[in-house]
């Protein structure tokens, strides 16, 4: 399609003089007052009278108060772009028009903060008449090439959105227009395009071609979906992907348009008191008591595995006045072994037993790089505190675990108490049973067991149960021998099949088969057990096919199961030093399945791992392992996948 697009440029450049582009149709734009015609011809009639207090085109709304927040990976680092529409206004060329402050952060620093100046006429359409544009480098104001504003030096305004796409389709527009500054150019390809994005799925989306003939690497392709505008955006040169990952309406929830509980019934609506905030004990939610969880389950059919960690380290956070210190609890789920999602969460007790949520970071990956880091908030900076549990929770009662509209919102209802339900080893009284209510909607089943926390959770087809928990699931005495033959054969089968010793690896298997077969016989966790039996028959097939790859990956798959049924005998510390080390030589498979994505991802997990593990090592041993993992980090993220093996095979070493 690039070939198109640039003939189409190429044609506009050639033939603007002798005809306007149609930015505004005689039947759809406003008449009566004339601007002098620019030196390609291009000129447009504007009368204030002709214009409305409110921009809502339903595919451009720019309502006070409402944000709108972007984010993506591109070639120069991770983009957030932050949209608000700001109260104030601004007359141009006698007309009152809406400000958005449009902000653009690049891997966390300012780049760009510039304000956009809109306005919609009785027909709908929505006008641009100019931008005050503010260019930084290391946090300061560098430029302000690109400003313009409609009616000076010659500028004048465009269509950004009409009021009726579908009679514009195959239409070009200027969009800006201020000779050599600002012309930004859009075909109007269709309205009737479906889009998936993380933020949700939508029909009828309207598709602009967007260029310039200043800068013949700007070209993108923009999607708008009906009440939101612009909900994704594509380089077409670099490739490059930003998408609407936040929406946070100005009327907060009611906005939302979903079947909240009345505040009658809501049980969080109080101010808590904090006097000993990091001991969160409460039974269904004792999460300063547990050191890690593992829990399973699938996502669209394929295995999801999350550890939840206890950090060593307290976070203070500002609320009413004061500073709250909170637990930090890590959560690092995989689907299908990648990385899928990482977060950390923010959680302190109430003096009364009720727990509170004050904040999380969350980062989405896709093959091994950070896409989104939607759900991301903090108390007072982003929005209220929430109630993640009651003291007592009671049949009826309904508060908010997140209660930032269009950020993160959810809101439970208990459904039932003291409810007896099977745990990982026999059957647990005193649970609770709620309904999720999510910002799209959708319903999720909770239960929650005391001792435990969160245990299970029901999303549609979808499945996350917990696993194991300790210490409370902690068994006493060293490791059982068939769980170390399980990894000692595991890690020997690794390297006798790269050798294409494969007689010695089926002899080994048997082994560890044998030794499943005895371990299991005894009470296992009903769904770690699920998972060793998969693993290690997936491994019998590798190992009977005699596949190299696929029995080194089942391999270390089955050693990672072992290491999950380890963590009731061993302190979390030293099972998660196991995991690093077999995840490092998951780094090797993955360069020799030529997979970078799965490189990049097994990278982000060992750092992860070594966020959990570095406080419990020598101060030298954790230089050395912070050395390696940048390199390897720098290796995967350049796709170097020999620099990559290389140093994988360092790090094996400094473990050693």
């Amino acid at each position: 399609m690039k070939p198109k697009y640039f003939f189409v440029l190429t044609m506009f450049v050639l033939l603007v003089g002798a005809c306007a582009p149609m930015a505004a149709s005689p039947s759809s734009a406003p008449t009566q007052v004339s601007t002098e015609p620019a030196s390609n011809g291009y000129a447009v009639n504007i009368n204030p009278a002709d214009f409305v207090a409110v921009v809502d085109n339903p595919y451009f709304p720019r309502i006070s108060g409402d944000k709108f927040i972007y984010e993506g990976q591109t070639a120069d680092g991770f983009e957030r772009i932050e949209l608000v529409i700001l109260e104030e206004t601004k007359v141009v060329m006698g007309v009152t028009t809406t400000i958005m402050r449009d902000t653009v952060y690049l891997d966390g620093e300012i780049r760009e903060d510039t304000y956009d100046w809109f306005a919609q006429d009785k027909d709908g359409n929505v006008w641009y008449f100019g931008e005050d544009v503010n260019d930084y480098e290391n946090g300061v104001v560098v430029s302000k090439a690109g400003s313009w504003e409609a009616g000076v030096d010659g500028a004048q305004p465009g269509i950004v959105m009409y009021g009726d796409p579908s009679a514009h389709v195959g239409e070009t527009y200027l969009q800006e227009y201020y000779a050599g500054q600002a012309e930004d150019t859009a075909d109007l390809l269709s309205v009737s395009e479906s889009m998936e994005i993380q933020f949700g799925s939508f029909e009828n989306v309207v598709l602009t071609y967007d260029y310039t003939p200043l800068d013949p690497n700007s070209q993108e392709r923009k999607f708008y979906a009906e009440g939101f505008g612009t909900i994704k955006s594509i380089n077409l040169v670099t490739g490059d992907e930003v998408n609407l990952i936040a929406y946070i309406p100005a009327g907060g929830v009611e906005a939302l348009g979903i079947p909240v509980a009345a505040e009658s019934e809501r049980v969080d609506l109080v101010t808590p008191v904090f006097s000993n905030p990091t001991s969160v004990t409460n039974p269904l939610f004792p999460y300063s008591q547990t050191d890690q969880i593992i829990l399973l389950g699938s996502v669209d059919g394929q295995p999801f595995h999350v550890i939840y960690t206890l950090l060593p380290n307290t976070k203070k956070i500002d609320w009413n006045g004061q500073q709250v210190e909170t637990i930090v609890v890590q959560y690092v789920a995989q689907v299908n072994g990648q990385i899928e999602e990482y977060a950390l969460d923010w959680y302190a007790q109430a003096d009364d037993g009720s727990v509170w949520y004050l904040g999380e970071d969350v980062f989405d990956y896709k093959d091994g790089v950070v896409f989104s880091t939607a759900g991301t908030w903090l108390t007072e900076r982003d929005g209220p505190m929430a109630m993640i549990m009651p003291a007592s929770p009671q049949v009826g009662d309904v508060y908010r675990v997140e209660t930032i509209p269009g950020v993160a919102f959810e809101e439970i209802t208990v459904k039932a108490v003291n409810v007896t339900v099977q745990g990982p080893k026999g059957p647990i009284e005193g649970a609770m049973v709620a309904e999720q209510l999510h910002m799209d909607g959708s319903y999720s089943n909770k239960t929650f067991v005391p001792g435990y926390g969160e245990f299970v959770t029901i999303t549609g087809t979808e499945l996350e149960a917990l696993a194991l928990a300790v210490p409370l699931d902690s068994l006493p005495g060293p490791t059982p021998p068939e769980l170390d033959t399980l990894t000692n054969g595991a890690s020997s089968i690794f390297d006798m099949t790269q050798a294409g010793d494969w007689s010695v690896a089926s002899t080994t298997l048997d082994s560890m088969v044998t030794a499943w077969n005895t371990y299991q016989a005894g009470d296992v966790p009903i769904m770690l057990e699920s998972q060793m039996s998969t693993a290690l028959n997936t491994l019998v097939g590798a190992v009977n096919a005699q596949q190299t790859i696929e029995t080194r990956l089942a391999a270390l798959n089955t050693a990672q199961a072992a290491l999950d049924l380890q963590l009731q005998y061993r302190p979390p510390a030293e099972v998660d030093l196991a995991r690093f080390k077999f995840l490092t030589q998951q780094v090797l498979v993955d360069v020799e399945r030529n997979e970078p994505g799965s490189v990049k991802s097994d990278v982000v997990l060992l750092g992860l791992i070594r966020d959990r593990i570095g406080h419990t090592l020598d101060s030298a041993v954790v230089a050395s392992i912070n050395a390696l993992l940048d390199e390897l980090h720098t290796s995967a993220n350049e796709e170097d996948l020999q620099v990559s093996t290389e140093t994988a095979e360092k790090l094996l070493s400094a473990l050693e």
